[in-house]
C-alpha cells in the first residue's frame, strides 16, 4: 500500500481550514483503505481558531506543527522535511481536493509508471463554487529553466500536482525556506531536471480566488525568479506564444492529439487511462 503525504501550510485560516481538512481525510483511496495518509499541517502560531478546529479533528492521520515561522515556503519547507509518503502534494488552507483526486494519482502512478503530474487548472470562488476550468496542454524543460510559467505562459496549479518521494531530493529547504513568492516555481524548476510533467484530464483540486492573496503580486513574483532562470531567447518567446494559443483556444481533443504522450484521457470503453 503507497503511502500519500499532504502538507498544508497556514496561518490564522479558521474561515476555510476546515473544509480543506475535509478534502483531505474524506478522500476515497484513503476511506477505501487503497492509500494510506501522512497529513502535516504546519501552522505559523494562528492567533485566531484555526489550531483550536484542527485539535479539534478526531484523525490519526493529522500531524500539527504550530510555531512562529518566516512565511508559506518556511512552513512548507518544515512540512516537506517530515514527509514519508511515496507521493507527495501540498493544498493551502481555502482551496481543496475533489473527494476522488488520491484515487485518480494513484491510478497514473502505478499503471504508467510516472513520477510527476497535474491536473485541470480549476478555480473557485469565496463561496466555493467551482468557476473558470481549463486542460494544460504541454510544460517543457525549456519554458521551467527561462521562467515562461506564470510569466509568459499559466501557472501549474499547486493544488492539482503531485510528485513521488525521490523528487524531493531535489529540493533545497533552506532555500525554499527563504523564498516569500516564487517557491512553487523553484520547486517544479528543480523536478524539470529529473522528469517530465504529465497531465491528467481530470479535476484533481482547485485554488480559491480572494481579495488580497499573495499571488497577486506578479512583481515580487517575477523579482523572486529572476535570480534563479536563464534569459528566454527569441525562439522560446515565439513558441511560448504558440503554446499560450493553444492552452487557451484549443479543444481538449486537439490537446491530447498534440500532445499525446504526455496527456491522459479516460477512455470509457476500455475502463482505463490512455
Amino acid at each position: 500500500m503507497k503511502k500519500i503525504s499532504i502538507i498544508t501550510p497556514c496561518f490564522n485560516a479558521e474561515r476555510f481550514i476546515q473544509e480543506t481538512i475535509n478534502s483531505v481525510l474524506n478522500q476515497t483511496a484513503i476511506l477505501s483503505g487503497r492509500a494510506a495518509l501522512e497529513y502535516i499541517i504546519c501552522d505559523g502560531d494562528s492567533n485566531d481558531q484555526t489550531v483550536n478546529i484542527i485539535q479539534n479533528i478526531n484523525s490519526l492521520s493529522i500531524k500539527l506543527i504550530s510555531e512562529p515561522d518566516f512565511g508559506m515556503y518556511d512552513a512548507l519547507s518544515k512540512g516537506l522535511k517530515l514527509a514519508s509518503g511515496d507521493i507527495i502534494a501540498y493544498i493551502n488552507a481555502g482551496d481543496y481536493y475533489h473527494k476522488c483526486a488520491f484515487d485518480i494519482v494513484l491510478d497514473l502512478f502505478d499503471d504508467k509508471q510516472i513520477n510527476w503530474l497535474t491536473g485541470y487548472t480549476v478555480l473557485y470562488n469565496e463561496k466555493s463554487y467551482m468557476l473558470p476550468q481549463m486542460l494544460p496542454y504541454k510544460y517543457r524543460k525549456r519554458f521551467f529553466n527561462c521562467g515562461m510559467y506564470g510569466r509568459e505562459l499559466p501557472y501549474i496549479q499547486q493544488e492539482s500536482t503531485f510528485w513521488s518521494a525521490y523528487l524531493n531530493s531535489s529540493i533545497d529547504f533552506e532555500f525554499l525556506s527563504s523564498l516569500k513568492m516564487a517557491g512553487d516555481f523553484y520547486m517544479w524548476k528543480q523536478f524539470s531536471t529529473l522528469e517530465e510533467l504529465k497531465i491528467v484530464e481530470a479535476y484533481i483540486g482547485g485554488f480559491r480566488r480572494q481579495k488580497g492573496q499573495l499571488s497577486e503580486n506578479k512583481d515580487a513574483y517575477n523579482t523572486e525568479i529572476h535570480a534563479m532562470v536563464a534569459s528566454p531567447t527569441s525562439l522560446d518567446f515565439l513558441l511560448a506564444k504558440l503554446d499560450k494559443i493553444i492552452f487557451y483556444f484549443a479543444p481538449n481533443k486537439l490537446k491530447k492529439i498534440m500532445n499525446n504522450r504526455d496527456i491522459f484521457r479516460f477512455n470509457h470503453s476500455l475502463q482505463q487511462w490512455d
